[in-house]
């Protein structure tokens, strides 16, 4: 990943070379404390500057030009000291770290006044919203103290808003970029004059957002850098200076493996309860359907088919000989001769006994 950049190479080659390892920079899954990591970041800071002094030496802008008058090539070296901003921060070691932290809140106030010169930005330099709560803290008007309580809380509920929105518009003007970057890259040399400045503003969007949230920390760390080169110098020792000796002349911390975070409560439960279910499941629900539905329905399909059958037989035989099935019932009673002449002489019978012939009731 490290790469030196050659002084002799032209300015567009310089700053796109800078830019290609910013890119891999980000998406460097490593430490940053590692040896390589802060080779390119050493690499960026060189590429950055050098493009600085020829954006200098070439007197690309000024103070009386607006947007409108800078060409799109040009435009991209407006965010050189956003780039070096964040790629100072990236230097890691604390013998230098509040001169870099200081040197990185020049390069992106530098960035902001440049923007605000040219109207891309209309905002102020301090955002930190430290002055509106001494203004209200320091007022000389009287108030209570819970008057003064209530207008610090909302002057946090505001900051709060604040960097939310910002974070908001970070992540919206992140994939706009990446969405330009994307067209650019697939129309290749011809690509539209218009597609390209469209992107430049809006990359340079993407950086004054960033930067006014690097500058949050930056504000708060530079207090904590501040004061400890302060207690440090109470002590007796001489600053950062006396801080890189301790760490040098310290024995190396022993690393302790790695053991994931558990969340006290759920492994607490999960001991107790188990995980969660009167039992494990054994089975999915499609191999529960297969087990216990599919018979059924099956049985169902089967029953349904046989009925099918049996009525299918039923009407063919009525189609083959319609007049068959009604003989078919009674032919028995008119074939047998002998119970046909034993029922005729029945009725024969009848016809000359009346009903009730040869009862005598009951007497002798």
């Amino acid at each position: 990943m490290a790469e030196k950049i050659d002084d002799s190479i032209s300015l567009p080659v310089v700053f796109n070379t800078a830019c290609r390892l910013h890119t891999e920079l980000e998406e460097y899954q490593g430490s940053s404390a590692e040896e390589k990591y802060q080779q390119n970041v050493q690499n960026i800071i060189d590429g950055f500057e050098r493009a600085t002094r020829l954006v200098n030496s070439l007197g690309l802008f000024s103070r009386n030009e607006q947007l409108e008058d800078v060409s799109t090539p040009s435009m991209k070296y407006l965010m050189c000291p956003a780039y070096l901003m964040d790629a100072t921060l990236k230097v890691s070691g604390i013998d230098k770290r509040l001169e870099n932290v200081r040197t990185a809140k020049v390069y992106a106030q530098d960035f902001l006044t440049r923007c605000k010169d040219y109207g891309i930005t209309t905002e102020s330099l301090d955002r930190d919203g430290s002055m509106e709560l001494s203004a209200v803290a320091s007022s000389g008007q009287p108030s209570s103290n819970s008057s003064t309580a209530a207008a610090r809380m909302e002057a946090m509920a505001a900051q709060r808003r604040a960097v939310l929105e910002q974070h908001r518009q970070k992540k919206l003007l992140q994939e706009r970029v990446q969405e330009l970057a994307k067209r650019i890259s697939e129309d290749g040399d011809s690509v539209d004059d218009e597609l390209e400045r469209d992107y430049s503003k809006t990359l340079m969007r993407y950086w004054i957002n960033r930067v006014n949230v690097d500058l949050r920390t930056v504000d708060q760390e530079l207090e904590i850098l501040a004061h400890r080169e302060k207690m440090m110098q109470q002590q007796g020792g001489n600053g950062a200076a006396a801080a890189a000796a301790a760490a040098k002349s310290a024995p190396p911390a022993e690393r302790r493996p790695f053991k994931p975070v558990v969340i006290t409560r759920d492994k607490i439960k999960a001991g107790v309860f188990g995980a969660g279910y009167p039992s494990l499941p054994t089975m999915t629900m499609e191999e529960f359907y297969q087990k216990e539905c599919e018979p059924i329905v099956r049985e169902y399909d089967d029953k349904k088919e046989v009925e099918r059958i049996q009525a299918d037989r039923i009407k063919r035989g009525l189609e083959e000989d319609p007049a068959e099935a009604p003989e078919h019932d009674s032919g028995d009673d008119h074939d047998d001769e002998e119970k046909l002449r034993r029922q005729r002489a029945k009725d024969d019978w009848k016809d000359d006994h009346r009903r009730g012939y040869g009862n005598r009731h009951n007497r002798s």
